[in-house]
């Protein structure tokens, strides 16, 4: 005998993708920076030291949105932002030294002045280019030694073992590998999207803290913003090395990186300098 198959109610079935649906949005809300916070909300979460990485993040990309010259109440935010430029994770303060360019506040322009010397080359890249929003001089070494190659450190002593090869992707914050130290496996991760050169210490072996694991040439949006910042305070004897950008010539570089660096040339030509 044939056993009859069970329907399920019509409104078991709309309450299940009600409860799927808003769980989809409730997790969208919890993962996206577009959530909507109150500034004091933004202040609060700036002002916390116990506050999760990922909340603290979620505020400044708020504040970035809406910060400006003619944004009313913006100072209040200030002495938490450059706390956060020295007392907080890389991740972090390579957000705040982008943030703090938003702003012509000379608190912010004499931190990202500090922020030159991180240890962080991330952080110190934006910083410049920070920098160069204020017109500040000193915003241009750093910019131009960010259209160059930039290595990747050691961060322990121990044993070596690389996950990629010469000429592979390598993604900002991506595990590039591992070195098996006398502590804990220690990841080698990249703070910039680049592309990989050349390899040192070689895929595997023996390793000391601080020594080159990685040669990484920086991909075309982190070439594109350098080459933005350098039309304020780019020199002519800056010219030459932007050239190859606007010939064209650079390997995995776009034509949005060429006209951008015409750009750039002529914007430093017509300022004489």
């Amino acid at each position: 005998m044939a056993t009859a198959t069970r329907k399920r109610s019509p409104l078991l079935i709309i309450v299940i993708i009600v409860v799927t649906a808003l769980a989809a949005v409730a997790a969208w809300r919890n993962s996206s920076f577009k959530n909507h916070l109150t500034d004091d909300q933004v202040h609060a979460l700036l002002s916390d030291p116990e506050a999760a990485p990922r909340d603290v993040q979620h505020a400044l990309s708020q504040l970035e949105e809406r910060l400006a010259p003619q944004y009313p109440g913006r100072e209040r935010f200030r002495d938490s932002v450059v706390r956060l430029a020295t007392d907080a994770p890389p991740e972090i303060r390579r957000q705040v030294a982008w943030v703090m360019g938003r702003e012509p506040a000379e608190v912010y322009r004499s931190t990202l002045v500090r922020q030159l010397e991180d240890e962080d080359v991330a952080v110190r890249l934006n910083a410049a280019c920070s920098l160069s929003n204020f017109r500040d001089s000193l915003a241009r070494r750093p910019l131009l030694k960010g259209l160059e190659p930039f290595r990747i450190l050691a961060p322990v002593s121990g044993t070596l073992d690389l996950k990629v090869d010469v000429d592979q992707p390598a993604s900002s914050g991506a595990a590039l590998g591992v070195v098996e130290g006398s502590e804990e496996p220690r990841d080698i991760r990249t703070p910039l999207s680049g592309f990989v050169q050349g390899l040192p210490a070689g895929k595997d072996g023996a390793v000391t803290a601080g020594d080159p694991v990685l040669l990484l040439a920086p991909d075309p949006k982190v070439i594109l913003n350098v080459l933005v910042a350098l039309r304020t305070v780019g020199k002519s004897a800056d010219v030459p090395a932007l050239k190859p950008f606007a010939e064209g010539t650079v390997e995995r570089m776009n034509q949005e990186v060429q006209d951008a660096a015409s750009a750039t040339i002529k914007a430093i030509e017509r300022r004489g300098r």
